[in-house]
């Protein structure tokens, strides 16, 4: 439930997250059924959270009524069981006030503001304002979401500071394609009980230094089970096992490379594979993919689950 403090989203806020895609019905409507589907998919394959309407989620792609729809769904369907994370962010403040406020009002544990787009040459002080009222508007802990490539600029670590003294409800941000070496500038700067979120490809050695997990695009959306058990074995300190789901990971996307000229297609290509219906992801119209194409992404997603059920089977075995 939401209203729980900044503190306990300090704690409760790892893992691995689901960047839940915001799917729709083929004419640009939200389809909120198959969401609900998706809550399933990933609660049943024992996510430790979600992150809601942010990329793969198409907030900015929506509208504010799009918006509210998917996330009352989700939040709706989570219903507690797990930490939530709406985000809000906008190109203006007003947009992410109201939706901040419908956050907090449907039970949303926190929110996630992806630094104000399009207009990328505001000033610093403008943009710590705009986190300051959105905050001022919701009450609830924020996650900030640090995506230079979409907002049009960094937030660097001494930014990200001034954001958390001027506004205490800072708990931590996501480092969209993040390294190590930054999540470990970020750590210096704001301390280790920042949370902080990288790419899945850097969970064994970003959780040795203290990284909270992952918000995890890539793979784990169409396959969320290794995300989960990579995650799982380093709290285990199972180190062969997590090692081994590192490396399968990596290989995963090796292997996929030539899928990227379809872009977020890969992502509903995924899903359909995994026996989700989905009718329209993303809310606009891409590239077909070959049907070469569809095999080879087919075989690659079963060689995951395959070797999944392989390291697991003598952990079933003991048992």
């Amino acid at each position: 439930m939401s209203g729980q403090g900044e503190a306990s989203m300090s704690e409760r806020a790892r893992g691995m997250l689901a960047p839940i895609p915001g799917v729709f019905d083929g004419k640009g409507e939200p389809d909120l059924a198959m969401m609900e589907r998706l809550v399933d998919f990933y609660m049943e394959a024992g996510v430790h959270g979600f992150f809601v309407l942010g990329s793969q989620g198409q907030g900015a792609a929506c509208t504010i009524e799009q918006r509210k729809a998917i996330a009352e769904t989700v939040v709706g369907r989570i219903d507690g069981r797990v930490p939530v994370i709406v985000q809000v962010g906008a190109a203006d403040p007003y947009t992410s006030c109201e939706l901040g406020a419908h956050a907090k009002e449907i039970g949303a544990d926190a929110i996630g503001i992806v630094g104000p787009y399009y207009y990328s040459d505001r000033s610093e002080w403008e943009l710590i304002e705009q986190h300051k009222e959105v905050d001022a508007a919701t009450g609830l802990p924020i996650l900030l979401y640090n995506n230079p490539q979409y907002s049009g600029y960094p937030t660097p670590p001494a930014m990200m500071k001034k954001l958390k003294e001027a506004i205490p409800r800072v708990f931590g941000s996501k480092l969209a394609n993040g390294n190590l070496g930054q999540a470990q500038a970020y750590l210096r700067a704001l301390g280790q009980d920042f949370v902080i979120f990288v790419p899945i490809t850097m969970m064994l050695p970003g959780m040795l230094v203290g990284v909270a997990g992952s918000i995890a695009a890539g793979a784990p959306v169409t396959v969320p089970e290794v995300g989960v058990q990579l995650i799982e074995a380093i709290w285990a300190k199972d180190t062969i096992r997590a090692q081994r789901l590192q490396v399968l990971l990596i290989e995963h996307g090796d292997r996929t490379a030539v899928l990227r000229q379809y872009g977020r297609r890969t992502t509903l290509e995924g899903l359909r594979i995994r026996g989700l219906e989905v009718k329209e992801f993303p809310r606009w119209t891409t590239k077909p993919m070959t049907a070469e194409h569809l095999k080879l992404y087919e075989d690659c997603i079963k060689r995951v689950l395959d070797e999944l059920a392989e390291l697991s089977a003598p952990a079933a075995a003991a048992q």
